[in-house]
């Protein structure tokens, strides 16, 4: 009786210290790092559903490349996964539901072509950051060389923002989950940006 009662004791223990682990992984990270994590996953959220603001309104396009076009669904591809894992972070951690809203919420029927712009917000982000300025009025080559440009300036903020909570977190007190999406978003990007710049090239030859 003794043994089997020392058997359930260890078993009672060894549930516990698996629990543990299991219980601070969706535990929140408090204080500054806390804060940086939480600013990073709302903005970084924000920040994809941009790019794949710009993505949708190059699929709509029929005068677009296919070349530009397979780039334009690799956005959408790779992004809004990240965005339902950041958002599911947010609410098991943090007990947040955060949301973006796309342009074409804000925009209604209008979002094909940007046409429709006097709808927008004055404060809406995406057109603070000048995304979309003009795009209404380009056509072909011209547009996809202004989409490039604009989505490498836009990558480039995306791993700025992602080497900031880097070097917040430099003592990896935070979700190191967390810290491999940020790693992951500047691996990737750096990758797309190349892959632009490339095509940009090869645009400016012909």
């Amino acid at each position: 009786m003794k043994t089997f009662r020392g058997i359930l004791a260890l078993l009672g223990l060894l549930l516990i210290v698996v629990a543990v682990p299991a219980a601070l992984a969706d535990a929140p990270t408090e204080g500054r790092i806390g804060r940086a994590e939480l600013r990073f996953m709302e903005g970084m959220i924000d920040h994809h559903q941009m790019a794949i603001d710009m993505a949708l309104d190059c699929l709509a396009r029929e005068d677009v490349s296919d070349a530009l076009r397979t780039e334009c669904q690799a956005v959408i591809d790779s992004q809004q996964p990240e965005i339902e894992q950041m958002q599911a972070w947010l609410l098991a951690w943090y007990n947040v539901d955060y949301a973006p809203m796309s342009m074409s919420d804000m925009m209604g029927d209008d979002m094909p072509g940007m046409a429709g712009m006097e709808g927008m917000p004055a404060t809406d982000p995406a057109m603070m950051m000048g995304m979309f300025a003009g795009f209404n009025r380009l056509e072909g080559m011209d547009y996809e060389v202004a989409w490039l440009e604009s989505m490498i300036d836009h990558h480039n903020d995306a791993i700025h923002m992602s080497e900031r909570l880097l070097e917040r977190d430099a003592d990896s007190a935070a979700h190191a989950e967390l810290r491999d999406l940020a790693q992951q978003i500047i691996d990737a990007q750096t990758e797309e940006i190349a892959r632009y710049e490339d095509m940009l090239t090869t645009m400016s030859a012909g």
